[in-house]
């Protein structure tokens, strides 16, 4: 992560083959973000070589009463309950 695109290029030059040549790590491929000032941004999966990879696969399922879906108009917006006043005060 360098604000810098030519030393972050640099960086990762030396260090992809670095990762890649270390048989206890296995390296995914980079994937290279954008960044507003130019410079460099890159993301990359590191793991340890030989251990088992689990794959989690979420199952969303709804609760009926938990959520309320409205169509159209302005957000919804709480009320608020106005306090009377106790009598002869």
């Amino acid at each position: 992560m360098t604000d810098d695109r030519d030393r972050g290029e640099d960086v990762l030059a030396v260090l992809l083959p670095l990762l890649n040549a270390c048989t206890a790590l296995q390296a995914s491929e980079p994937t290279k973000l954008s960044h507003r000032g130019g410079g460099l941004r890159v993301v990359l999966d590191v793991q340890l070589a030989g251990t088992s990879t689990v794959t989690v696969e979420r199952e969303d399922v709804p609760q009926p009463s938990a959520t309320r879906t409205r169509t159209g108009g302005a957000p919804a917006r709480r009320q608020r309950r106005r306090l009377e006043l106790p009598p002869g005060g």
